[in-house]
């Protein structure tokens, strides 16, 4: 035996064995970096459940690091799992179970709601494949999940954004719908109300053009006729040889024009209304239509209604003018009830009789057409709506009660002195030659 027999041998292949190791390593440490740097959340198990390997991110979404040895079992147990109802899922429920053993293929996309061990929840996304080995036994399974707490949020926000537009837009339409109604109703009150006035206006015209013809008419029958007796009586003076008795012929005639003068002013616009107020010349009216209609009235009055806005007092009177001479020709009442309460902003006035009534479908004539009344009570409604005020009717078997109530000191009819002056008066012309029964 040559003493090549016993040589060292060649060094060459732990050379290249330890190559082939250092490159493994190498590519260990890659795959280690790579798999610790991945976005998305990976884990596997073997096939009893025991946690064989995770990255970062994994550990970052479960909210704690796995210890050594733990199985997905008892390590899940340090956080709750959430079906995407809301409804609880027990570990023992997890997929990852069925994929182990061999129950179902894998899963795929599935939605999880994870509890963390803070407390805090995230939903994510979980895909989990099985591992097998050169046989196609599994030997263990691989899971995949990501987060899509973030997204699902801002899904969930755009669906209510969505939905909550949709809902406006529905609210929108709506509203448009209720306007263009509303404006519709206006339209047609305005409408309404528009020709009631011009049918008011061309009452009150003729009503103008009737008193006038009947005061000069008053005037040519009563006044006339005493200025004319007066004149032959003044003449026979003259020449009379009893001078004493066409004197006082002429001194009565001249008692009687004074008296139908102060009548004709009352009835057009009592003095006592300007000289000591809506008080007295309200009782004296009263008292005054009491004697000439036998009808008996009643009439309550609080203190300081002197004080009332002088369009206020205005109107009141004319009411009171207007209502008891409807109440005399119309109401067939023994007695009347008038009565007026004041308080710091608003005048509440009340003239009720006892007789039989006014029909219903006049009562509502009247509030949307003055057609369906005289001059009266239209004039009366404008009155009070130009003071602002609220002009109401009630009628029944027991009798008829007018109430008028109107704000005072307030905006309303502030203006209602500057626009409703002229009105209040011209309107007075067309009542207040009848208003003494």
């Amino acid at each position: 035996m040559t003493s090549d027999s016993f040589a060292t041998p060649d060094p060459v292949p732990d050379v290249v064995e330890n190559k082939r190791a250092d490159a493994l390593r190498e590519n260990e440490e890659r795959y280690r970096t790579l798999f610790d740097l991945a976005p998305v959340a990976v884990y596997s198990c073997d096939v009893s459940g025991v946690i064989r390997d995770y990255n970062n991110r994994a550990a970052e979404l479960w909210g704690r690091k796995p210890e050594l040895g733990d199985t997905d079992e008892r390590f899940c147990g340090s956080f709750k799992l959430y079906r995407p109802d809301g409804s609880f899922m027990p570990h023992e429920q997890c997929p990852m179970g069925d994929v182990l053993t061999g129950k179902v293929p894998g899963m795929h996309d599935a939605e999880v709601h994870i509890e963390r061990p803070d407390g805090s929840r995230i939903i994510v996304i979980v895909n989990i494949a099985p591992l097998k080995d050169d046989r196609g036994e599994i030997i263990g399974a691989i899971n995949c999940f990501y987060d899509v707490t973030e997204r699902k949020k801002a899904d969930e926000a755009l669906r209510e954004s969505v939905t909550e537009r949709i809902r406006a837009e529905k609210a929108l339409r709506e509203n448009e719908v209720q306007l263009r109604l509303a404006n519709e109703k206006l339209e047609s009150i305005v409408q309404k109300r528009t020709a009631s006035l011009r049918h008011l206006s061309a009452k009150l015209m003729r009503s103008q053009d009737d008193e006038h013809r009947r005061i000069a008419r008053n005037l040519h029958d009563s006044l006339g006729q005493y200025l004319t007796s007066i004149k032959l009586n003044l003449e026979l003076l003259r020449c009379s040889d009893s001078p004493n008795e066409v004197l006082s012929a002429a001194l009565e005639s001249v008692e009687r024009s004074i008296a139908e003068t102060r009548t004709l002013s009352c009835l057009l616009h009592p003095p006592l209304l300007d000289e000591v107020g809506f008080s007295s010349a309200a009782r004296w009216y009263t008292d005054e239509f009491a004697k000439r209609s036998g009808i008996k009235a009643k009439l309550d009055l609080p203190e300081g209604v002197d004080r009332l806005p002088e369009l206020v007092r205005i109107a009141l009177f004319r009411i009171l003018q207007e209502s008891l001479t409807n109440v005399h020709r119309h109401s067939g009442s023994s007695a009347v009830e008038i009565s007026l309460k004041a308080s710091e902003h608003q005048a509440v006035f009340t003239v009720r009789d006892f007789g039989r009534g006014m029909p219903a479908e006049l009562i509502q004539g009247s509030q949307t057409n003055g057609d369906h009344f005289g001059v009266g009570l239209s004039g009366m409604r404008e009155r009070v709506n130009d003071l602002g005020g609220n002009f109401e009717i009630q009628s029944g078997g027991d009798g008829t009660a007018i109430t008028v109530s109107i704000p005072l000191a307030s905006p309303t009819s502030e203006a209602a002195n500057s626009t409703g002056r002229n009105r209040l008066r011209s309107q007075g012309h067309a009542s207040d030659g009848a208003a003494v029964a």
